[in-house]
């Protein structure tokens, strides 16, 4: 908790730099804010939604007595939603106006559960006059988290996640060679690295024929498939023979079936993967340390190298795929 209101204090002060020059960034100690007048980006809008699905979980398990939920939606949730947000935004600096939300929030989500702490960077650090047991619950909730901008926060750090894993296995493949001499087309981990990222824009024909198979067998009113009769339809419509990951997709996708129920079967976009892209790109440059960084939008772009080609076969909506190279 000490380094939490640690963080608090250097927050605040960084926003009391920033309404005195609110178009210009601020720096203070670890904390660095975009100008105050900048409108949200895709990422800001994200963190938005996150404070207020955490804060909304944290009302419902209090409503229901259930302090250890709500300690884990209110605080620890809470702030790795917060350290997510500063990490991605650290090329560009956190929004002035969500980080002053996510500190009030983070407040009174915890008053209830440390009433001193919360009194004490209320008044003291906030600046609040009055004591925080008169603070209301935020009444500026939306009815339910916006789903599409948590959707869209996922797919940022899963492609994060798979950047760094290809990265990684380049490299665990070039030491597996030993101190064997690299060819010189070879990537080079220590050279000016670029990184393509490949987009597509609709998912293989071969996947939505599968999707297709699944939907007429599936039964809603006992959330069954009829597994014998797909196999032999995929067989018979020559799916599995036009892809070997055919079967394999199938379980995948009856898997999440069974999670999140006929609504799996949907896989479109609810926001513009290009946009989300776009705005990583500062990111991919100063924390992942690439020279370069491109984002080709495969539905508009097919003039490319061999290389190129083989690595963007592999995307599809929502997953895009990757070429890890050295700057030509």
């Amino acid at each position: 908790m000490y380094t939490l209101m640690e963080w608090v204090t250097d927050a605040y002060k960084a926003l009391e730099l920033s309404e005195q020059t609110p178009n210009e960034p601020i720096r203070f100690n670890d904390i660095f804010l975009c100008p105050a007048t900048a409108p949200f980006t895709t990422i800001d809008r994200v963190f938005n939604a996150e404070i207020d699905k955490f804060t909304l979980a944290t009302g419902a398990a209090y409503e229901a007595t259930m302090y250890r939920d709500a300690l884990k939606n209110g605080l620890y949730d809470f702030q790795i939603s917060r350290d997510g947000y500063r990490e991605f935004a650290s090329a560009t600096g956190m929004h002035p106006t969500l980080v002053r939300k996510w500190i009030t929030r983070q407040v009174i989500q915890l008053c209830p559960i440390t009433p001193h702490w919360s009194e004490h960077v209320w008044k003291t650090i906030m600046g609040n006059t009055d004591s925080i047991m008169n603070a209301r619950w935020p009444t500026d909730l939306p009815a339910t988290a916006d789903h599409a901008l948590i959707a869209a926060g996922d797919y940022i750090r899963s492609m994060i996640s798979s950047v760094r894993v290809a990265e990684v296995t380049i490299e665990k493949r070039i030491k597996k060679k030993g101190g064997k001499s690299a060819p010189a087309d070879e990537f080079n981990p220590k050279a000016p690295k670029s990184l393509d990222v490949f987009v597509a824009g609709e998912f293989p024909a071969w996947q939505e024929s599968v999707i297709s198979v699944l939907k007429e067998y599936f039964d809603v009113a006992t959330a069954k498939f009829d597994d014998k009769q797909i196999v032999i339809t995929m067989n018979q419509r020559g799916i599995a023979k036009q892809n070997k990951k055919a079967m394999s997709f199938a379980q995948d996708i009856k898997k999440r079936v069974s999670l999140i129920g006929p609504s799996a079967f949907d896989r479109a976009l609810n926001f513009k993967e290009i946009d989300v892209l776009g705005e990583l790109k500062p990111y991919l440059k100063s924390n992942l340390k690439y020279d370069e960084v491109t984002i080709i939008d495969l539905a508009q772009d097919n003039d490319l190298s061999e290389a190129q080609a083989k690595a963007a076969d592999n995307a599809v909506p929502g997953e895009p795929s990757f070429l890890i190279a050295n700057v030509q």
